[in-house]
């Protein structure tokens, strides 16, 4: 999947999911409406975390997920749902923020699955990495230490999704209306991130 327009990038290693710091960064946005248009901007202090630095570091990448959902509707349901809801469209955000991420689950994750191959260490994403410097020059000033630190947090998203328990890939249960509102807005491919046979994803 060799794309010139895309560039990859491992800057989703400043956090994992982040779900409780992007329920108060979420709950703070008055209009989702403006924040989508660029109407309204939130004060890093409502980041739930000490440091001033790590407050504005968390708020710009939180920003940055948020915005790439790019749903009022999602977001509005994001705010109404339980954790396995809200961590899905945290992932989903990611995905669409970090094609890296997308591309991983879908040309590894999913072809292991298929295979019936379940299990995943880092190894599979510094592999993966690797693989795509050939094509994506953004990638080969990263270092080793980078490397690995983007597979640990990739897999440690996977671990809070619940898509891996002890290094072997599994299925998680995601919300219909979450599913749904994703398909409705074109990225069907969100399926297959989330491992959905076709007769699943006939019934969202």
């Amino acid at each position: 999947m060799v794309d010139p327009k895309i560039k990859y990038s491992t800057a989703f290693t400043s956090g994992a999911l982040l779900l409780r710091e992007t329920e108060a960064y979420v709950s703070a946005i008055n209009s989702l409406k403006d924040f989508l248009d660029g109407n309204e901007s939130i004060d890093y202090n409502i980041i739930p975390v000490n440091a001033e630095s790590s407050k504005k570091r968390l708020k710009n990448e939180i920003e940055k997920r948020v915005q790439a959902i790019n749903n009022e509707r999602l977001l509005n349901t994001f705010l109404t749902s339980d954790k396995n809801g809200k961590i899905s469209i945290l992932f989903y955000g990611i995905c669409k923020c970090y094609p890296i991420i997308k591309h991983f689950m879908l040309e590894v994750v999913l072809k292991k699955w298929q295979n019936l191959d379940y299990e995943l260490d880092i190894s599979d994403f510094t592999n993966f990495l690797y693989r795509k410097m050939d094509f994506h020059p953004e990638l080969q000033k990263i270092t080793e230490k980078t490397i690995y630190k983007s597979g640990q947090v990739a897999l440690k998203m996977l671990v809070d999704l619940g898509m891996l328990h002890k290094n072997k890939i599994q299925k998680t249960a995601i919300s219909n209306t979450i599913l749904r509102e994703c398909a409705n807005a074109g990225d069907l491919w969100f399926l297959d991130v989330l491992l959905l046979n076709e007769i699943e994803k006939q019934e969202i």
